[in-house]
């Protein structure tokens, strides 16, 4: 077996294999060179077009037909990529970079039939170990191979040595332009241009990009062409995926049960004790002794701590608890039931805590992320509670589940839906009073609604005109990125500083 590990699979070479090793270096220059993970805009979204591009032609060029599971991936990749484009959030925009990445590895996978199981399921796990590590990196050297055996092939070896005499000639090259510049004020003001577009600076950053993008590139092609040609593909499989999950299977069931009774049993004190405060929320009451911000922080808390362990758990349950393959013991099933019941009743709680601290005080980033993250954990218990009555592919409806409230996510414009919620409340004078600094922390998806406000509000009111103003200025992101930045919810911002501008303010 272990021979077996260690023996290389050969490499073979064709014309779209050696061009893909070189599309590969651009596109590992690209990613260098546009994106900008700070500040993520429409650099991402180029990139992520050219890469899925290149790959969509190799793929074509090796004879794989796209399937109906892989185009919905790719799909899924193009409307997450166009979200950098649309939308101006960092902390959204760094999320949805990791997501996109997840779908592109995703895509190859389908295209090439190399995942575990023909569906959606636990076995997702495996392909991610699979597709994020151990394709990639045991064909990481393929990329340079390519590029080696660039030399090898007949039909294109000539332009090899016109390189290489360009290269010798170079000096002599250099000798008759500088004569040609002290011939000719045209050519010289020629030259001049193009040393000026191209300066020192600008081609080591270039040759650094480049340098820093060739094991990224080697990564990408170590993906793509080790899918396309099977390469160490049977190192991960669904049989060594069960074989795993086998050994790890070491619990003894009285030692699960037990300590998931103690759980259940500790949580179920946990509510009856604090019944009087927990449950006051979902009547839109506020028990004696709390503010609203320290009732909603707590219940927080207790969210995250209760629905950590709880998730931890019954994973860590699930996958060490002796048992034969396919075997589902009741006695598990039970106290799993219970666990998922506690936890939504929390994230019920918890839920209707936060709308009341919204009501109170409006909407923040914060707020926001939390009350989406509480929907994605009560959508996960909920799924995980019913397969313990029915038996259904739940892997497949959380996966899924996730990818569309995640999606919802990326595009419910996040930060412009804030700004607008508490102003409109503001003007509504259901909201006491605006947090201009709040607004001042928001992107530049903000802009609008608050440079709105600014026209509405009275010229007298010189104080809260001066706030929204700065707010509004304070937004500007740093543009020393260019296009890499850029995204229309920043360029509508910009236009409207422009008009602030004129206004000499």
């Amino acid at each position: 077996m272990e021979e077996d590990f260690l023996t290389k699979p050969e490499k073979s070479f064709n014309k779209a294999d050696i061009a893909f090793a070189f599309a590969a270096l651009i596109c590992g220059f690209l990613y260098c060179n546009l994106i900008r993970l700070s500040s993520p805009g429409a650099g991402v979204t180029i990139f992520a077009l050219v890469l899925c591009s290149i790959s969509f032609i190799y793929l074509k060029k090796s004879h794989i037909t796209q399937n109906k599971e892989s185009l919905i991936f790719l799909f899924l990749a193009a409307l997450s990529s166009a979200q950098f484009m649309l939308f101006d959030n960092n902390f959204i925009g760094g999320l949805n970079f990791i997501f996109l990445s997840a779908v592109f590895i995703y895509w190859i996978c389908l295209a090439t039939n190399n995942r575990l199981d023909n569906k959606l399921s636990i076995y997702i796990i495996g392909d991610a170990v699979k597709q994020g590590l151990s394709m990639p990196f045991l064909n990481f050297g393929c990329c340079a191979s390519g590029v080696k055996s660039f030399s090898k092939n007949t039909k294109i070896n000539k332009l090899l040595p016109a390189l290489i005499g360009i290269i010798i000639f170079l000096p002599l090259i250099a000798v008759v332009i500088n004569l040609l510049v002290s011939a000719d004020l045209a050519f010289e003001n020629f030259i001049k241009n193009i040393f000026a577009a191209i300066s020192i600076d600008k081609l080591l950053t270039y040759i650094m990009q480049f340098i820093v993008g060739i094991p990224i590139a080697f990564y990408l092609y170590g993906s793509v062409y080790g899918n396309i040609k099977g390469r160490y593909a049977e190192k991960i499989t669904a049989a060594s995926f069960d074989n795993t999950a086998k050994i790890i299977r070491i619990a003894p069931k009285t030692a699960i049960y037990s300590i998931l009774t103690t759980f259940n049993i500790i949580y179920f004190i946990f509510f009856a004790v604090q019944a009087a405060y927990l449950f006051s929320a979902i009547g839109g009451n506020l028990p004696e002794t709390f503010t609203y911000a320290e009732y909603a922080r707590r219940g927080f808390f207790e969210l995250c701590a209760v629905s950590g362990i709880n998730l931890g758990i019954l994973i860590v349950s699930h996958l060490s608890v002796q048992r034969a393959a396919g075997e589902e013991p009741q006695a598990l099933r039970i106290e799993t039931i219970i666990i998922s019941l506690f936890t939504i009743l929390l994230i019920t709680t918890a839920l209707s805590k936060m709308v009341m601290y919204i009501n109170a005080y409006g909407l923040t980033q914060l707020r926001v992320f939390t009350s989406w993250f509480m929907i994605l954990l009560f959508f996960i218990f909920t799924v995980i509670c019913i397969r313990q009555f029915k038996k259904f592919n739940a892997s497949k409806f959380i996966i899924v589940g996730f990818i569309f409230l995640f999606i919802t996510l990326s595009y419910s414009n996040a930060d412009g839906l804030i700004a607008k919620y508490n102003i409109n409340r503001y003007e509504e004078k259901t909201l006491l009073t605006l947090d201009t600094e709040m607004l001042s922390g928001l992107s530049d998806a903000a802009v609008p609604y608050i440079y709105d406000l600014y026209l509405h509000t009275d010229e007298n009111a010189v104080e809260m005109r001066q706030q929204l103003a700065a707010s509004i200025n304070k937004n500007r992101q740093n543009d020393n990125g260019g296009f890499r930045e850029f995204s229309f919810q920043r360029y509508r911002a910009d236009k409207i500083r422009a008009l602030l501008r004129a206004n000499n303010f």
